[in-house]
């Protein structure tokens, strides 16, 4: 709930609409730990969870079941994020979220690339969504999964 990250504000407010609906409580949370780039690592009910992204899941020791990479592969495709959710080192859910593109978005790319100007995506978003939604306005070059310090650093560059 304390997470800036836009992807933790959209589980969240999907989970208070979920609450209200079905008037469940917050469990209490202990040793809640945000991993930069990965995701978040909590105690709840005496039970480690962890949510965020495949790599988080795998240097944790979570077995990823050829099922649910093929899920994930999929929402990819569709340009969504797929994060993942383990309870004690067992995956147990993927979520699918989608951050939909601004109305004017493929105009402005347009516009861009018929000035000349070649357009580059740096997303922390990873490889499958980011080049989705490159595809999608006309995108030259992407840069994904990167970090929030790779992303200034590799901006720096470019300018």
């Amino acid at each position: 709930m304390n997470s800036g990250h836009p992807l933790a504000k959209a589980i969240v407010e999907y989970a208070k609409i979920f609450r209200e609906e079905n008037g469940s409580a917050w469990p209490d949370v202990q040793n809640c730990e945000s991993i930069t780039g990965h995701g978040v690592k909590a105690t709840l009910c005496n039970k480690t969870v962890l949510i965020g992204n495949k790599s988080l899941m795998l240097n944790s020791g979570v077995a990823i079941p050829i099922e649910a990479s093929d899920i994930i592969e999929e929402i990819e495709k569709l340009a969504m994020t797929g994060i993942m959710v383990s309870i004690n080192g067992e995956l147990v859910g993927i979520i699918a979220i989608s951050d939909p593109l601004k109305d004017n978005a493929q105009e402005v790319i347009s516009i861009l690339r018929s000035m000349g100007i070649r357009t580059i995506m740096v997303t922390g978003d990873n490889w499958g969504t980011a080049n989705a939604v490159s595809k999608e306005l006309g995108i030259d070059e992407v840069i994904a999964e990167a970090k929030p310090d790779e992303k200034a650093e590799k901006i720096k560059e470019l300018q």
